[in-house]
């Protein structure tokens, strides 16, 4: 964070008057298309905002907009998160630039201008009339949903597909297209060659293309498809071994997600590297995997989560993971109860099933007393054993634990002239399935020791409970999940609700003396305003 000037007290004599100088700083507005939040960083990774030319370091955390910049030295990468949950993997010696256009309500594109250097992605499914576009110097490859890489090597483009359909376009006119396996490569002359690659879409492909000494001879030549083949043949045998050692045993998802996040979890070898949306995650040695991941709330539909597993440079496809976002508000036009409807008739008519079952049961059960001159005694015991193997199954060992998205601490800048923060406090339940979800026997939201909501028929692994927190106040809600076994798992969530008045002039997101990076304007987490403001929250 750039230090505090004195040039930024406004009671300094001839210092221009704040009014303004914040209504002359369109930047205070953020009206960016798209954002992408940066999720890991390694290395020296550096960013350029739009319309500057200063560099700084990229930060984890920190959200990228359109036009800005980011490049990469040796042996440094950065994995950014679009809001709809696909995943870009800028590698090292990159040089990459991020931007949008809109059309219209429904028609719009991101786009990465890859100057130099490579770009893997896993890309959600896209709607009718959206895409994301990836450009080089020599050409635009368009995707709809799909994982793979996208490079610019010595004024070349190369567009490499684990999975899914590109379309490739070159300036001088000529098309192709990639699908699974393949690797198509656009040359400086507009020429294109597409080459059947086992490695396709693979880093370690990526790191061939920039190292071998083959650019010179063109795509076209015989020497480049062969230094190519040779490579993916020795690649292709040694993945060959390791596949055959990876046990990959995926939880299942359910068919519909009711909040934009959701815990991925499997049992996998101890040591094998697991990467989900370009996040990387070593297996310990109790061999369970989990990794929740995050999206946009308004980013509904069909969300695919391809799972890399690798040792060293070797990597395969061990999964995938398929559902569907359906929140319980849709957007307008959407019937936003439909599916609440169809789980609930689906509930109705189980119970309705379990029901009829168990009382054909019971009245076998008593034909059969009556016909065999089975005492009170007899069936008293009976009784005694049926409660003791219910009590058996009720009291089933789980291992269930509670995430919260978007963490623990939630700091939240209220823009004036608003004086109540309102939000959904999102959580779900990791390390169960559906199947032992009648395990637990309650879900308890509290505040200040008070209950907000609970949940004592529990029929789901995700939860959203509205909560409100004044300005200026530290607010902590305690979770509470009650299995019927007795034991407890407790967490809390906690909000920071703020805003400097003095600082705002009477705008919102009119930055006066606080949040000043990279030539003026707010940045995302008002760091600044909130250091001079946290000694006066109160907690609530």
């Amino acid at each position: 964070m750039a230090p505090l000037s004195a040039t930024v007290f406004w009671a300094c004599k001839d210092e221009p008057d704040p009014r303004t100088v914040a209504d002359n700083k369109s930047e205070a507005v953020d009206t960016s298309k798209i954002k992408a939040k940066v999720r890991k960083v390694l290395g020296e990774t550096d960013l350029q905002r739009k319309n500057t030319e200063k560099w700084s370091k990229l930060r984890f955390g920190q959200v990228v907009s359109e036009k800005d910049r980011i490049r990469t030295g040796a042996e440094s990468e950065a994995v950014m998160a679009i809001n709809d949950g696909s995943s870009l993997w800028i590698t090292e010696l990159s040089d990459v630039v991020l931007d949008a256009e809109i059309f219209d309500s429904l028609n719009h594109q991101v786009s990465v201008r890859v100057n130099n250097g490579a770009v893997l992605f896993d890309v959600q499914k896209q709607p009718t009339g959206r895409t994301v576009n990836f450009t080089t110097g020599v050409a635009t490859a368009a995707i709809r949903g799909t994982a793979g890489f996208v490079a610019s090597v010595n004024g070349q483009m190369v567009t490499s597909l684990k999975q899914g359909l590109v379309s490739v376009n070159s300036i001088a006119g000529n098309t192709g297209e990639v699908v699974q396996n393949q690797t198509l490569i656009v040359g400086k002359n507009g020429v294109i060659k597409n080459l059947n690659l086992k490695s396709s879409g693979t880093k370690a492909l990526s790191i061939e293309l920039s190292n071998v000494n083959i650019w010179g001879m063109g795509p076209e030549s015989e020497e480049f498809e062969k230094a190519l083949t040779d490579f993916d043949n020795e690649y292709e045998k040694r993945r060959e071994e390791f596949a055959k050692k990876v046990n990959f045993r995926a939880n299942p998802l359910p068919d519909t997600l009711m909040l934009p996040s959701v815990t991925l979890q499997a049992r996998v070898n101890p040591g094998i590297v697991v990467t989900v949306m370009g996040e990387s995650d070593t297996v310990p040695e109790s061999g369970i995997y989990q990794r929740t991941v995050e999206w946009a709330d308004d980013s509904y539909g069909p969300k695919r989560f391809s799972v890399t597993c690798s040792e060293g440079d070797i990597e395969i496809e061990c999964f995938t993971w398929k559902s569907n976002y359906t929140p319980a508000s849709k957007p307008a036009g959407e019937d936003a109860s439909a599916d609440f409807a169809a789980r609930a008739d689906s509930i109705a008519a189980a119970e309705a099933a379990a029901a009829a079952a168990a009382e054909a049961a019971a009245a076998e059960k008593a034909a059969a007393e009556k016909a065999t001159g089975k005492n009170a005694a007899g069936k008293k015991a009976d009784q005694a054993d049926a409660s003791a193997a219910n009590e058996k199954k009720t009291t089933k060992s789980v291992n269930v634990s509670l995430k919260l998205v978007g963490g623990k601490t939630e700091r939240k800048h209220l823009d004036p002239p608003a004086t109540e923060y309102k939000t959904n406090l999102k959580f779900s339940l990791a390390g169960i399935t559906d199947a032992d979800i009648s395990e637990i026997a309650s879900v308890i939201v509290k505040r200040k020791g008070e209950v907000v909501q609970s949940f004592n028929n529990v029929s789901a692994l995700t939860y959203e409970v509205p909560v409100s927190i004044d300005l200026n106040t530290i607010a902590k809600f305690d979770i509470e999940i009650a299995l019927k076994s007795g034991k407890k798992i407790r967490t809390t969530k906690t909000y920071e609700v703020f805003c400097f008045r003095r600082n705002h002039m009477g705008k919102a997101r009119n930055c006066v003396q606080y949040d000043k990076v990279d030539g003026g304007g707010c940045d995302e987490s008002h760091a600044e305003e909130y250091e001079a403001v946290k000694g006066q929250l109160k907690e609530d």
